[in-house]
């Protein structure tokens, strides 16, 4: 809870602080499709958002899914929905889909051409049955996570003059939120690395 309330504090001081730099090629892009792959992380949530320092497993993540964006509350804050739809494998396979509600943020720029977008989904995410580290937690603590609060912090960039196209780093995180969901804490996390096309 206290990584999403840092999440969105910064996204709120980046709105009023940091000027959006505008382009001629700005245009409302309010739908995406997107892919990602990487690898579970043998560690909780606090462990897995530093790329390359986390213990990793053997397991794997593909995945994708589609946003759309419908509000825009403050300039290049923007609010919508996301589902997805991910094959999780490695020694056995599993699936998984997930709905949540979105927010991002672009308005902070590296010189005159790049874009960082930070963002932030949160949902439930469904599982047809846990691998790795989730599944050894679900036994510990004789736990169901077929059903869990879903959370994906994420790093986008992309070029001011084309927007459309996007590479971006996410944590692919599920829990139960200190038992609440399945009597599951923390169930899986995953470093990704994707590509998303705005139109």
């Amino acid at each position: 809870m206290r990584i999403v309330l840092v999440f969105l504090l910064t996204l709120l001081a980046g709105s009023f602080s940091l000027p959006s730099a505008v382009s001629a090629q700005d245009v409302a892009l309010d739908d995406a499709v997107f892919g990602f792959a990487g690898r579970y992380v043998n560690a909780y949530i606090e462990g897995s958002l530093v790329p390359i320092s986390a213990r990793y497993e053997d397991n794997f993540v593909l995945g994708g899914g589609y946003q759309k964006f419908v509000a825009e509350p403050l300039t290049d804050l923007h609010l919508g929905l996301e589902a997805g739809l991910a094959l999780r494998g490695g020694v056995i396979v599993s699936g998984e889909a997930w709905l949540g509600a979105v927010a991002r943020y672009d308005g902070f720029h590296l010189g005159e051409n790049l874009r960082i977008s930070p963002a932030i989904t949160v949902g439930l995410s469904a599982v047809t049955n846990p691998i790795g580290i989730e599944a050894e937690r679900a036994q510990r603590r004789n736990a169901d996570p077929s059903l869990l609060f879903f959370m994906a912090p994420e790093i986008a960039v992309s070029t001011v003059d084309n927007p459309e196209i996007e590479l971006f780093y996410r944590v692919q995180h599920r829990s139960g939120a200190w038992g609440t969901l399945g009597g599951m804490a923390d169930g899986a996390n995953a470093q990704v690395i994707g590509m998303r096309y705005r139109f």
